[in-house]
């Protein structure tokens, strides 16, 4: 089971400026005459049996949102419950910083303070793994060690029989694997890494004492005040929802089900930076000038205007959320269908929130 982890990386994060070398091939023949808001869902929903895709703005305080189905026909406001793929990383972003302002954890401590590992061994610091730069990458479910059968046949589960590869994944399994792996005492480049949330949710989760699970539970719920914010379970409104075990070590990375009004209302919130601690993961931590972003803690940060965002996917869903701060407004994209980075629709939908977002910053209502 763990060795089949392997090739998929939940809400692959890229750069702005490659959202836009990417439309140029969606859109083909509208690009000269410019895409409009209309014509991005029109051709995104236009072949999609069953699509719901939800869109919802927050501007001037108000929240609003349009649900489309097939060729962008406008379906009834119904709050669909999706999963959020990697924008769950924000959420466990968020409560470490909860734990920051109580004195609970420091930021640039190795996770060894944390965690019953050898003291003697080298171990990324808790800055590192929330800004991806621990060093473990996708480690030690690593695609290059696996046959192309085997890649194969992680696709097939993921993609064609909707699977959860990432439940049966423990605490003590990243435990294990910590404990197993020998990293160099010297400063790693940025690479996105879901295993490095599971290790930064393992830490939240031993300092508090609360399983992770309830941890999030306790968190939306009474921090945030989310009442439609949960740890997936298998159900919803939807279809193939994933299950996740309650010692499962990924929920960090990607458990969190969620609707558009509450996404909205956590947008909001990081805009309004209450409660206050949250805006401990809006500053700039580190810049990667070669992948054109910057990252705070959980948050990926546009170096040029300034939108904190993230993008997230399961076998089952995508999703989007950017948050403008200077022009006090978000977006939040939900889909009903997954992403591959092997189709045409790859990273449309992270373009279209930032098209939506460049376009509420100009002080433009209606663009739905």
């Amino acid at each position: 089971m763990v060795l089949l982890i392997a090739l998929v990386m939940i809400g692959v994060a890229g750069a702005a400026p490659f959202f836009y070398d990417l439309i140029k091939n969606y859109f083909a023949d509208d690009w000269r005459n410019g895409v409009s808001i209309p014509s991005m869902i029109e051709n995104y929903t236009e072949d999609k049996r069953e699509i719901k895709l939800t869109i919802g703005i927050l501007q001037d305080d108000q929240l609003n949102f349009k649900v489309f189905g097939t060729k962008s026909e406008v379906l009834e406001p119904v709050e669909y419950e999706y999963e959020i793929g990697s924008v769950s990383k924000t959420f466990t972003a968020s409560m470490l910083c909860k734990a920051i302002n109580d004195g609970q954890i420091d930021l640039d401590a190795p996770v060894s303070r944390y965690l019953s590992l050898d003291s003697n061994t080298f171990y990324p610091t808790v800055l590192s793994l929330a800004t991806h730069t621990s060093g473990y990458g996708e480690y030690p479910f690593d695609s290059s060690t696996l046959s192309k059968e085997e890649l194969e046949r992680v696709d097939k589960n993921f993609y064609e029989k909707k699977r959860n590869i990432y439940q049966g994944i423990h605490h003590s399994d990243v435990l294990k694997e910590i404990e197993g792996y020998r990293l160099k005492n010297k400063a790693y480049d940025w690479e996105y890494s879901n295993f490095g949330i599971a290790v930064l949710g393992t830490v939240l989760e031993d300092v508090t004492g609360i399983s992770f699970r309830q941890l999030v539970d306790g968190f939306v719920s009474k921090d945030l005040g989310l009442t439609h914010t949960r740890i997936g379970n298998g159900q919803g409104n939807l279809s193939y929802y994933w299950n996740w075990d309650d010692e499962d070590a990924y929920i960090a990375a990607a458990g969190v089900v969620s609707t558009v009004t509450d996404m909205l209302k956590y947008g909001q919130m990081h805009l309004n930076d209450t409660p206050d601690y949250l805006v401990l993961s809006h500053k700039t931590r580190q810049v990667f000038e070669e992948e054109g972003i910057s990252m705070g803690l959980g948050w990926i940060i546009d170096p040029e205007k300034g939108y904190l965002w993230h993008n997230g996917g399961t076998s089952s869903c995508t999703s989007f959320l950017g948050i403008d701060k200077e022009n006090g407004t978000a977006v939040v994209i939900l889909s009903n269908y997954p992403e591959r980075d092997d189709t045409r629709d790859d990273g449309v939908l992270d373009l279209l929130g930032y098209t939506l977002l460049d376009s509420l910053g100009k002080g433009e209502s209606d663009i739905l």
